[in-house]
């Protein structure tokens, strides 16, 4: 049995666990339960079975929340794929570009010989159809690509056309983003509200209405004329809602899954027993120093302060109490393996307590003073609270700290009436997190800051070759650094356990979760 790799996280560098894993089936091993697939190339395990944390509010792509994509997998096919290294591939399209220098054209060819669940063809009018169908959903990612004008170049070929530049747009049609998953045209014609609780999808399994409960438990069954079956590796995939995560560990230690959404309180209790550990440290903790021009009359306003704040922070020592070996240090928001990471800023905060001191006398804060803070009360979120709390009473700042449930923690971290709050931000790439992080109009800067430095780099950012581009991120992450928008503490992991029955999984030091269909049984 293969055993987890526990080797400590270094400073700026997530270390990925590879994991094996094979689903248990009906009899209790699946190598003695498969099936030939319909051309007889290569057997199925019998039945995937996972457990997660909560179930999607629909399963139309359109609907869907990002965090919840894995319900859509097994029936939704996405446009483009994207290899563990980064490495964007053919799925249901063969070719994509850009055909502008602005990136505001993109074209993009979809096979000729794929059929929906329904029998509906994969075509140019089909492609056109979903992007309309998107442009009216309500994802939380469908801003990554909607709001063009659709124009079939051919049968095969569409022409998207934006007024603002969309250089995420082949990252956002992949298996990563529900914008990528495609429904049938037949589907979204006849009854779009069916999609919200049916799959009517070009992918490898159809959802099992008669089996399926809403909100608790999921089944998909394996199409016999799926245009890809070698990659069909399940007869079935089952996937299960448990919202406890001791639960869920338990039901994995007992055999009744294979794979489940861990958490970092269980990470060692899942080693410890030999199941397999998957995770990548992809959520940055830390504060977010919201009242940047003073619009609170807070001491915020002054740069000194916001840098006496990072200063006074021991980012080390929080990442080892507070993760051990699952997590990693952090100055910046945005993680080592996305473009625009600067590892020069590796340290440009270095606990210093003295400097924290002397910065705030400069300032005029000799004797300190007093700062409303709203937190969540989520674990991990209340633990750094208490550590933040802590560390900047050491120099003077007494936090007035106002921990809230996650709803009512929300609604006060983007009222406009708080300077600071404590953040758990999942890593994503730099024009999402200026759209939803820190640019004048994200939903995390409430109070609007605004840098003209950040938002001119960024607009050549957005229209500018990758290579160019990527340069320009990095002077965007060292404004944001220099200036103390942020007094970020750590990365913290998002965790997966498995059997250690499961064909060896690859996942990327920026995401963890394997798509489940690319989950395969152990030969």
């Amino acid at each position: 049995m293969s055993t987890l790799s526990t080797a400590a996280i270094r400073r700026g560098l997530a270390v990925i666990a590879s994991v094996s894993a094979l689903a248990l089936v009906a009899t209790g091993c699946a190598s003695s339960n498969r099936t030939e697939t319909p051309e007889g190339d290569s057997a199925r395990g019998g039945t995937l079975r996972i457990a997660l944390d909560k179930a999607p509010a629909s399963l139309d792509p359109a609907d869907m929340e990002q965090s919840t994509s894995p319900f859509a997998q097994p029936a939704y096919d996405a446009l483009i794929g994207v290899d563990t290294d980064g490495t964007l591939v053919p799925a249901l399209a063969t070719e994509w570009a850009f055909t502008d220098d602005e990136n505001k054209v993109f074209e993009i060819t979809v096979r000729d010989d794929v059929t929906f669940s329904d029998g509906a063809a994969l075509d140019a009018d089909a492609l056109i159809a979903n992007l309309e169908h998107l442009d009216g959903g309500k994802s939380n990612v469908a801003s990554l690509v909607n709001g063009g004008e659709y124009e079939k170049v051919d049968d095969d070929t569409v022409r998207i056309t934006w007024e603002t530049p969309h250089p995420l747009a082949p990252q956002a049609f992949t298996q990563r983003w529900v914008a990528g998953m495609v429904v049938s045209p037949d589907a979204i014609a006849d009854d779009t509200v069916s999609l919200a609780t049916q799959t009517v999808g070009a992918g490898p399994y159809v959802l099992d209405d008669d089996r399926t409960v809403a909100g608790s438990a999921y089944v998909y069954t394996a199409r016999d004329d799926y245009w890809n079956p070698d990659t069909q590796y399940w007869d079935e995939i089952s996937i299960t809602v448990i919202e406890n995560p001791e639960q869920r560990l338990n039901a994995l230690r007992t055999g009744e899954v294979d794979y489940i959404a861990g958490d970092l309180a269980s990470a060692d209790a899942a080693a410890a027993a030999d199941l397999q550990v998957l995770y990548a440290p992809t959520i940055v903790y830390g504060l977010s120093l919201l009242d940047r021009a003073g619009d609170l009359d807070s001491p915020l306003a002054d740069l000194k302060v916001r840098q006496a704040i990072n200063y006074a922070l021991d980012r080390e020592s929080i990442a080892t109490a507070l993760l051990g070996e699952y997590g990693f240090a952090t100055e910046q928001t945005i993680v080592p393996s996305e473009p625009g990471y600067v590892k020069a800023l590796d340290g440009r905060y270095d606990y210093d307590p003295e400097t924290a001191t002397q910065l705030l006398t400069e300032a005029g804060y000799p004797d300190g003073f007093s700062l409303p803070v709203v937190a969540s009360t989520s674990a991990t979120a209340a633990t750094l609270s208490q550590v933040i709390v802590e560390q900047l009473a050491q120099v003077g700042i007494t936090v007035e700290l106002d921990s809230r449930p996650s709803a009512d923690y929300f609604e006060g971290m983007t009222s406009g009436t708080f300077p600071a709050a404590v953040i758990g931000y999942g890593s994503q790439p730099l024009p999402m997190e200026y759209d939803g992080l820190f640019g004048p109009s994200a939903i995390f800067n409430p109070l609007g800051s605004q840098s003209d430095t950040i938002d001119d780099l960024m607009a050549q950012a957005l229209v500018a070759p990758e290579a160019e581009a990527t340069a320009l991120y990095e002077q965007i992450v060292t404004e944001l650094v220099e200036q103390a928008w942020f007094a970020p503490a750590v990365f913290a992991p998002v965790f997966y356990f498995a059997s250690d029955d499961l064909a060896p999984i690859e996942v990327t030091e920026a995401r963890p979760q394997a798509p489940i269909t690319s989950i395969a049984p152990a030969e």
